[in-house]
């Protein structure tokens, strides 16, 4: 009987534990879907199996209610129960998110309104812990080529009576054309007064990279080297103030991002909260250029109402180079945080510090173009402070550079090296680009000084300057040897005397330039050359000479000139009609001035300015010379300060008349066509004594772009370019370089290529032909089509 008593018990034993094993899965389920719900998710659980003590959980997928691209997956979870409380473990798994920034982060704003009260997405503050292990997180902006995304590798969670630690062994972000890089990343939150605060932050790296947005340059159109624009290539810029009214608040927008981004960080630091970075770096790159920054120490902490913010090179860095020989250089940014009125409430940023080398700031060699940066050093007192109603910037302070070396191709062909350039300014203006004010300007280049002020206004579409400028007086030699070598390679062994100096006055409205524009100065320059090397004297242009010139497809051919070779043409041998139509086309005050025609500059930067871009040059022949005897085609600073140097030379060595010859004996004409001679027998099968006035016009308003000829099928000038030569003819007449009936003789050429003489006809009425401009309204500013 007991026995049989015993096999009862037993079977309902088992049928009650087979009982509670079939139901203990779905009971789990069932609470653990409960208690999702109460943080507004759902979940699905692959596996539900008992251990010692308490469950695993296998394969948890979990979804948030208002956020459907959002996906979380929990590979295992681990619930135990002990005397400290719940203990929760969780590892492996991906919390992944497919879609835009704002649309997600919309999306979580949505779930965590929908949360009951009470529970803010936030454990109790009771016993228990809960730790997370091997977690990924993965998000894109979109599937297929994302410009946005984040991933995290390594993610480990562990909280416990309201402390909450999360790292990552590694973490990216990728925003726009920023992207970081977080390496041994740590977060400690700790729970005070209902919300969770900061109280460390630390990683062993945090690395970025900012693409900065590519200058694209302004379509640019061929200037006249003396002084002239063609309308068919220039059309007026239009004038563009629908931006003005962006740009308005943006100083405010500016300062109240700052506030609130310093506010939110202030609130999610806890008292003693240290935020501590000791190896961050950062790469600017722009196109092919790049620049490489740190590693330095990140700071962030409460200073007198103010969160200030402390970004310097590492100590480690220092040390390695010798901390004798350096000082840090500190950025320092300070927000208020505080509204009290004893909290000065001005946004400030300061830049001091030095001497320190480029290469411990952690500059690369190559870097935008720098070399030699462990013997480049920077010092730095300046301060940038934005108003407390965000609307002015100022800048105080000063600076060196010392010892720099690059290399540029729009400041010269050859390195630069040991560059010394200083600067101090004490400016301030409108952030909405209105009103912009320099007290104090200064830039030096050893001894070289250049000293600026002056006020800049915009008032609607119109742009107002006031302004002085000066160059202190300075030995022409002191001048001559500040300037790097790789800036004036081709005066190697040149020596001056004399001294330089300028001093001038710029105003300006382009809302009526004709009336306002003023550009006044005052030279004092006796500089002069006491010795050139002999590859640069003008004695060797007294005879043959050989020099590269470009052929097709730029390449470099060697010719020889000067004179005595068969190309040569002495000047009384060349129709004086070509010099003619040289100072009409290219160099009016080719006789009044001494190589630089004051009067064209300032109508350059006049038209310049009218068209808000570079249409007008103001070359001179001498100017030329220099450029096709000594120099490349490249621009740059270095050649255009060379070429100042060596036409103030041709003109103090040479005569008006020899410059006139050297320069039609050696400038292009066409495509492998240099000279006079050569250009008046390929165009017209004529020589240089014979060209008439509509063929020698012809020869020099190709000089701007010797590559595009203006002839049509049956060899005749086009009627467009014949009507721009007849106007180059009445404004020679005007200015009184040919006679009445050179100019009525001219008026009836036709001129044709290949024919030694232009074919002749009775002079087009004007209005006729659609080509000829009233003589009132020629000028100067002459036009071609």
């Amino acid at each position: 009987m007991g026995r049989k008593r015993w096999k009862v018990a037993a079977g309902v034993g088992g049928a009650l534990g087979c009982g509670l094993i079939v139901g203990f899965a779905p009971f789990v389920r069932y609470r653990a879907e409960q208690a999702a719900d109460g943080y507004g998710a759902s979940l699905e659980i692959e596996q539900v199996r008992p251990t010692w003590g308490g469950v695993a959980l296998k394969g948890v997928d979990v979804r948030l209610r208002g956020a459907p691209s959002i996906f979380i997956r929990v590979e295992e979870v681990d619930v135990s129960l002990g005397l400290s409380g719940r203990r929760v473990a969780m590892r492996g798994g991906t919390v992944s998110a497919v879609g835009p920034r704002d649309a997600i982060l919309h999306e979580l704003e949505t779930w965590r309104a929908g949360l009951p009260a009470g529970r803010p997405g936030t454990a109790s503050t009771g016993g228990g812990s809960t730790e997370l292990e091997g977690l990924k997180l993965v998000w894109s902006d979109r599937g297929d080529a994302p410009t946005e995304s984040l991933s995290a590798a390594g993610v480990r969670l562990s909280r416990a009576e309201g402390r909450t630690a999360i790292s990552a062994t590694e973490a990216m972000l990728s925003l726009g054309r920023a992207a970081f890089s977080v390496r041994e990343g740590r977060l400690v939150l700790v729970r005070e007064q209902a919300r969770y605060q900061v109280n460390e932050l630390s990683a062993a790296t945090i690395d970025a990279e900012v693409a900065l947005p590519e200058i694209e340059p302004e379509k640019q159109v061929a200037p006249d080297r003396g002084g002239s624009t063609r309308p068919a290539q220039v059309k007026r810029a239009a004038e563009d103030a629908a931006g003005d009214d962006a740009v308005q608040n943006r100083g405010t927008a500016i300062r109240e991002a700052l506030l609130r981004t310093a506010r939110g960080v202030d609130l999610a630091l806890g008292d003693g909260a240290k935020v501590d970075v000791a190896g961050v770096t950062a790469r600017l790159k722009r196109a092919a250029d790049m620049l490489n920054l740190g590693p330095g120490s990140l700071a962030v902490r409460r200073e007198a109402g103010s969160l200030v913010v402390e970004l310097s090179p590492g100590e480690a860095a220092i040390a390695a180079v010798g901390a004798d020989a350096q000082q840090a250089l500190t950025f320092r940014l300070r927000v208020p945080i505080s509204d009290a009125k004893e909290v000065p409430q001005e946004i400030v940023a300061d830049v001091q510090g030095g001497p320190i080398w480029l290469s411990t700031l952690g500059v690369h060699e190559g870097d935008m173009g720098l070399f030699d940066v462990a013997r480049t050093s920077i010092v730095s007192r300046a301060r940038v402070v934005l108003s407390a109603d965000g609307q002015t910037l100022g800048i105080d302070g000063d600076g060196r550079l010392k010892n720099l070396s690059l290399r540029s191709t729009a400041l010269a062909d050859e390195p630069i090296a040991g560059l010394d350039l200083a600067w101090r300014a004490k400016a301030n203006g409108k952030l909405d680009g209105s009103k912009i004010t320099a007290e104090d300007a200064e830039v030096d280049l050893g001894a070289l000084r250049l000293i600026a002020r002056g006020e800049y206004e915009r008032a609607g579409a119109s742009h107002r300057v006031r302004g002085s400028f000066e160059v202190p007086l300075t030995a022409c030699q002191s001048m001559l040897d500040s300037a790097p070598k790789g800036v004036v390679a081709k005066l190697h062994g040149m020596r001056l005397a004399g001294s330089f100096g300028i001093e001038g006055k710029l105003r300006f409205d382009t809302a009526s330039l004709d009336r306002t524009f003023s550009l006044d100065w005052g030279i004092s320059n006796t500089c002069r050359v006491t010795e050139m090397p002999p590859e640069l004297s003008v004695d060797r242009f007294k005879r043959a000479f050989k020099r590269l010139v470009y052929g097709p497809g730029r390449q470099r051919v060697e010719i020889e000139s000067g004179p005595g070779t068969a190309e040569w043409v002495p000047y009384d041998d060349i129709s004086r009609f070509m010099e003619v139509a040289v100072l009409t086309t290219e160099d009016g005050g080719f006789h009044r001035h001494h190589g630089f025609d004051e009067e064209a500059i300032k109508n350059s930067i006049r038209e310049n300015l009218r068209k808000r871009r570079f249409v007008r040059g103001a070359s001179t022949v001498s100017m030329q010379l220099a450029k096709n005897l000594y120099l490349e085609r490249t621009k740059s600073v270095a050649r255009k300060l060379q070429e100042t140097l060596l036409t103030m030379y041709l003109e103090q060595e040479l005569t008006k008349e020899q410059i006139m010859e050297l320069y039609l004996n050696v400038v292009e004409f066409g495509p492998l066509v240099y000279g006079i001679g050569a250009a008046a027998r390929h165009y017209f099968n004529a020589s240089a004594a014979q060209l008439s006035l509509g063929q020698a016009l012809y020869i020099a308003s190709i000089l701007p772009n010797p590559s595009v000829q203006h002839f049509d099928a049956n060899g005749e000038v086009t009627p467009a370019w014949s009507g721009y030569l007849r106007k180059l003819m009445q404004i020679a007449h005007r200015r009184h370089r040919i006679t009445d009936e050179e100019l009525e003789k001219g008026l009836q050429e036709t001129v044709v290529r290949g024919s030694p003489a232009p074919h002749l006809a009775p002079r087009q009425p004007a209005g006729e032909g659609g080509e000829e401009t009233p003589e009132d309204e020629l000028g100067d500013g002459w036009t071609a089509p």
